[in-house]
């Protein structure tokens, strides 16, 4: 079940993404600034209680209260966009620490393979492709289980979540009219390591970012391609179901890296 915390960043994610929108340096609609003081208000109501507890590092419990107070205070007034969208950065690190530290407590018992990173790249996805998100969780979820008969669910989800982010951050068409842009050999159009490449360019990032992520594109296209066939050629479940479900977690860890690049999330 979603917590109150990842509710909140889904909706401190989103507002912030739609402040991009607004033109002029003030924030002047009276609407927009009752909806960022309803946010900083549930986070006081809805999220603070749960996390009073002594186990809550205590910097990031100040530190979330200080931007939401600093939050309802600008609230008050036509401050600046930039100002705005800076408060609720602040208020989604220190929310993102909460939550990875409440994860991890209740991970200890349940198996729950979350971490920090995770939690980023589910709160940005959520306000970005909410289908890609519930693939990447689903994934998750799936993964804590030590006794499944099958690992081809998960393996999908993570496929999905990567291919859907990268449909959607570059499309087919913007990347076949790029200048640079040649099709490979036995496709019909762009892979997946093109598309990471026209998004990182696009971006201006060194090519040391860019050629780390798109190796590591590349490996989840062989990874699941010879996962996939290594279930059809295997005999016996009960004797490579914990293979299945370490290459799957393997798997993991690199579309980890690559959707934390794509949705600057590392």
């Amino acid at each position: 079940m979603e917590s109150t915390i990842t509710s909140l960043l889904t909706e401190l994610e989103r507002t912030r993404k739609s402040l991009n929108s607004v033109k002029g340096t003030q924030l002047q609609s009276v609407e927009a600034r009752a909806s960022l003081r309803d946010l900083a208000e549930r986070y006081f109501s809805a999220v603070r209680p749960s996390i009073e507890d002594a186990s809550s590092p205590s910097e990031h419990r100040d530190g979330a209260d200080a931007a939401m107070r600093e939050l309802i205070a600008l609230c008050h007034k036509r401050g600046s966009v930039q100002k705005y969208k800076d408060l609720l950065r602040t208020a989604k690190g220190h929310l993102i620490h909460l939550d990875t530290g409440m994860i991890a407590r209740s991970g200890s018992s349940n198996g729950d393979i979350r971490t920090g990173q995770d939690v980023r790249i589910v709160t940005t996805l959520r306000a970005l492709l909410p289908s890609a998100a519930a693939s990447y969780e689903q994934a998750l979820v799936d993964l804590t289980a030590s006794n499944r008969l099958s690992w081809r669910g998960p393996a999908t989800d993570l496929r999905e979540a990567l291919r859907e982010t990268l449909d959607h951050l570059a499309p087919d068409k913007d990347v076949t009219s790029s200048p640079d842009y040649k099709t490979e050999p036995n496709t019909s159009g762009p892979t997946m390591k093109q598309k990471v490449r026209f998004i990182l360019k696009f971006r201006q990032q060194p090519k040391a970012v860019s050629a780390t992520t798109e190796d590591a594109t590349v490996a989840i296209d062989e990874a699941i391609g010879s996962f996939v066939r290594s279930v059809y050629t295997r005999s016996s479940v009960s004797t490579h179901t914990p293979t299945e479900k370490a290459e799957v977690l393997r798997i993991l860890d690199l579309v980890r890296i690559v959707l934390g690049e794509l949705l600057e999330t590392r």
